[in-house]
């Protein structure tokens, strides 16, 4: 058994691109605080994180931006991600809602919102995206009342090959997914993965044989799991310190314009 280093702390910046913050309707989070968020990113040696609220999701995606604005506070550590609706929410309201709150990057749980991932649904808001250099992320699961709802692969690939110039990032890709996550890919070169989930052997060596180590982004999925186990994981991989260093925070800020 490997010696284990209690003592650790990250030799780079981190930045987690997959955070939960607020309390879910469905579930009680024991951590679902601000102040909670803070202190695990303190003992994980986490900088910043890319938070949304599960509202956005399960009952309104507008309400649950707002709320998470309001957690959020204008500090600096956390950083916004809205959710959308394409097939329910205004363009024009929620076009401006995301240029007054400066952000980045969008979610989108087409699966779980009962909506095809379709161009005659989501073209017209990925043509935006594309415009203003926004990034989107897309889970490739989404559990409510312990129903697990699954991203269609094919929908994924039609639709995000009409779009190559907008970054999409496939979020919480785990083992059952593998086995069309991989050709996907392969397929779209605009296509990032985020690890929170991928429980694999040697999960990152993987990915390397096929794509660079700009497409692959640290995330933690907290509070559903802690971040410490994670970014300690990350760096005993044996992967070279500029590959380390970009996964847990340069291709995030990139695909954020912050790089």
């Amino acid at each position: 058994m490997g010696k284990v280093d209690f003592h650790f702390k990250p030799a780079v910046p981190v930045f987690d691109a997959n955070v939960e913050l607020g309390r879910r309707h469905d579930q009680r989070n024991l951590k679902d605080t601000p102040e909670q968020l803070f202190e695990e990113m303190s003992r994980a040696g986490v900088d910043r994180a890319l938070v949304w609220h599960p509202n956005g999701a399960t009952y309104d995606s507008m309400e649950g931006n707002l709320i998470l604005q309001e957690l959020i506070h204008g500090d600096s550590r956390l950083v916004p991600q809205f959710f959308c609706n394409p097939s329910f929410d205004d363009f024009d309201v929620f076009t401006r809602s995301v240029k007054d709150a400066a952000v980045r990057s969008i979610r989108m749980v087409p699966q779980y919102q009962h909506y095809p991932f379709r161009e005659w649904i989501a073209g017209p808001w990925l043509d935006w995206m594309e415009r203003e250099g926004l990034a989107l992320w897309l889970p490739t699961t989404y559990t409510v009342f312990g129903n697990t709802t699954e991203l269609d692969a094919s929908d994924v690939y039609d639709t995000i090959r009409e779009h190559p110039h907008l970054n999409v990032v496939l979020s919480e890709l785990d083992y059952r997914n593998v086995s069309w996550a991989v050709p996907l890919l392969k397929s779209l070169p605009n296509l990032h993965v985020e690890i929170s989930r991928l429980t694999i052997a040697d999960p990152i060596n993987r990915f390397l044989e096929f794509m660079d180590d700009s497409r692959i982004l640290f995330g933690s999925r907290y509070p559903k799991s802690g971040m410490a186990t994670h970014v300690y994981a990350l760096h005993h991989m044996g992967l070279p310190e500029s590959t380390v260093r970009a996964i847990c925070a340069g291709n995030l800020e990139r695909l954020l314009g912050r790089g």
